[in-house]
Formats: C-alpha cells, sequence, structure tokens
C-alpha cells in the first residue's frame, strides 16, 4: 500500500471538523406605545391609583427600600418616554401621575 491508495491524511487538531458556534439574535426592541405600558410596573401602579403615587407609596412603604430600587429605573424609563409626570410633593417626595390621567385642575 502507498500513499497514493490512501487518500485520507491523518487526523491532526487542525484537521477536526468544527463545530459552528450558535449566536443568539438580537431581541427586538419594543416601539414606545401600548406595550411599554404594559411592561412597566409604574405605570401599571399609576394607572391604579390615578389621583398620582410617590415613588415608597408604589413600593408600599418609606422602608421598602428593595422594592423602590427596582422601581427607579422603571420610573426613570416612564419620564424619558412622556408617559409619567412629576406634578406636586407630598411628605417629602415627588408625586408622580401618568399623563393620560392629567387634566385641568
Amino acid at each position: 500500500m502507498s500513499e497514493e491508495e490512501n487518500p485520507s491524511p491523518p487526523l491532526t487538531e487542525d484537521a477536526t471538523p468544527k463545530v459552528p458556534r450558535r449566536v443568539l439574535a438580537p431581541k427586538p426592541k419594543p416601539v414606545a406605545g401600548s406595550e411599554k405600558k404594559e411592561d412597566n410596573k409604574v405605570v401599571k401602579l399609576l394607572e391604579k391609583n390615578p389621583l398620582g403615587m410617590t415613588l415608597p407609596e408604589m413600593a408600599g412603604g418609606t422602608r421598602q427600600l428593595k422594592k423602590i430600587r427596582q422601581l427607579r429605573p422603571q420610573l426613570a424609563e416612564a419620564l424619558n418616554t412622556g408617559l409619567v409626570m412629576p406634578i406636586s410633593q407630598r411628605a417629602g417626595h415627588t408625586v408622580y401621575k401618568l399623563v393620560k390621567h392629567m387634566g385641568p385642575r
């Protein structure tokens, strides 16, 4: 047997078949609108109380620091998209109200 009769080369590290890597597709960004309102807990809480609430009231009390920290980014997102507006101060905290509940006072 000569080398010409056996066409397969010896296996080396470079010759091992490589499995293609799976790449996760980027998630589509939701459009600002009705989909955004459903995802945001701050908006959900303010829909239940059209008179307006402070962040500690949304979290269930002034000492609910963990819940307040979780709601802060969602409140900032709602403020940036224009869904929520600050309207007044109550007990040293800003009262936020949904824009759709804003009206003549």
